[in-house]
C-alpha cells in the first residue's frame, strides 16, 4: 500500500509541473522573467519552510553541503526557471515542457563525472529525448523565435546542473529538505536583486494571482519529488515525474482558446517520443 502512495506521489510531480507551465502561458504576464520567478518563489515558499521543518527540522548538515544548495539553488531558479518562463512566453508550455526533458539527457552526461554508467537503454532514451527537443525546434518555432528554444535550451542545462549539484550536497552530509529550502531562500534573494528596477505588481490582478498560484503548484511538485524518492528510487521517480510535456501539451490543447496554442499531431508526437525516451533512461 505504501509503494502505491509513493507511486502516485510521483505521478503527481508531473502533472503539478505540467500544469504549472500551463498556468504561466495563460497568465500572459508583461513582468520581467525574473519578477515572475521571484513572485513565484515567494508565493510557495511558506510550503517549502512548514515541509523543511516537518522532514528536515534543522538538524545539522556540513558546511560543503550547504555550499552546494546555495550553488543548486542560483542555477535552479535564477538561470533555469527564468529561461523556462521565457521559453513558455516564446514556444508555448507544451514545446517548453519537452524542451525541458533534455535535463535528463545533460543529467546523465554530467553523471560520468562521478563515476556513473551510460547503458544501452540510457543512449537509446537521450537519442529519442533529443529527437523530440528536434520536432519542436523543427515545428517553426526555431525561425520565428529562435530567443524561445535558446531559453528552454538554457533552462534544461540549469535544471541538469542544479540537479547534478544538489546530489552533491546530498553525499557530501546534506539532506534533500535541506537542500529544497536552502535554494528557494537563495533563489529569492537572488531574484529579488535581478528584480530591483523591474515593475513588481504585487496587487491582486490576474496576472500576479497566476504566477502565485503556478508558484505554489511548482513548490508542491518539488516537496513531492523529494517524498517520492523517500520510497522509491529516482529511476523510477524520474519517468513519473516527466509525464510533465505530456500534460502541457495535452492541457494546451484541451484550453487553446485561452492558451493560443494548438500542438497539432507534431507536438503530440513530441511529446510521446520525450516520454518513451524518459521511460527508457530509468533502465
Amino acid at each position: 500500500m505504501d509503494n502505491i502512495i509513493f507511486y502516485l506521489v510521483g505521478v503527481c510531480v508531473g502533472i503539478l509541473f505540467g500544469v504549472h507551465d500551463v498556468v504561466i502561458r495563460v497568465s500572459r504576464s508583461r513582468l520581467d522573467t525574473h519578477a515572475m520567478t521571484m513572485l513565484s518563489l515567494a508565493s510557495g515558499y511558506p510550503l517549502v519552510l512548514c515541509f523543511s521543518l516537518i522532514f528536515w527540522g534543522f538538524k545539522p548538515i556540513s558546511l560543503q553541503s550547504i555550499l552546494l544548495y546555495v550553488v543548486a539553488g542560483f542555477i535552479n531558479f535564477s538561470v533555469g526557471r527564468s529561461s523556462l518562463y521565457t521559453a513558455i512566453r516564446s514556444v508555448g508550455a507544451g514545446g517548453a515542457s519537452i524542451l525541458l526533458t533534455l535535463s535528463i539527457v545533460i543529467g546523465a552526461s554530467l553523471g560520468l563525472l562521478v563515476g556513473e554508467e551510460i547503458t544501452l537503454w540510457r543512449g537509446l532514451g537521450s537519442a529519442l529525448i533529443f529527437v523530440s527537443a528536434l520536432l519542436i525546434a523543427w515545428g517553426g518555432e526555431f525561425r520565428r523565435n529562435p530567443r524561445g528554444i535558446l531559453a528552454g535550451l538554457i533552462a534544461s542545462a540549469g535544471l541538469a546542473l542544479a540537479i547534478f549539484t544538489s546530489r552533491l550536497g546530498n553525499i557530501y552530509g546534506g539532506d534533500p529538505f535541506a537542500g529544497v529550502l536552502i535554494a528557494y531562500s537563495v533563489g529569492l534573494i537572488a531574484e529579488m536583486g535581478f528584480s530591483r528596477g523591474s515593475k513588481l505588481v504585487w496587487s491582486l490582478d490576474k496576472e500576479s494571482l497566476m504566477i502565485a498560484v503556478a508558484g505554489i503548484l511548482a513548490s508542491i511538485g518539488q516537496i513531492a519529488r523529494y517524498y517520492a524518492l523517500v520510497g522509491l528510487e529516482a529511476s523510477v521517480v524520474t519517468p513519473l515525474q516527466n509525464i510533465r510535456p505530456v500534460v502541457a501539451t495535452s492541457l494546451t490543447r484541451l484550453f487553446s482558446r485561452i492558451t493560443m496554442e494548438d500542438p497539432g499531431v507534431r507536438g503530440y508526437s513530441a511529446a510521446a517520443i520525450a516520454m518513451a525516451g524518459v521511460v527508457l533512461m530509468a533502465f
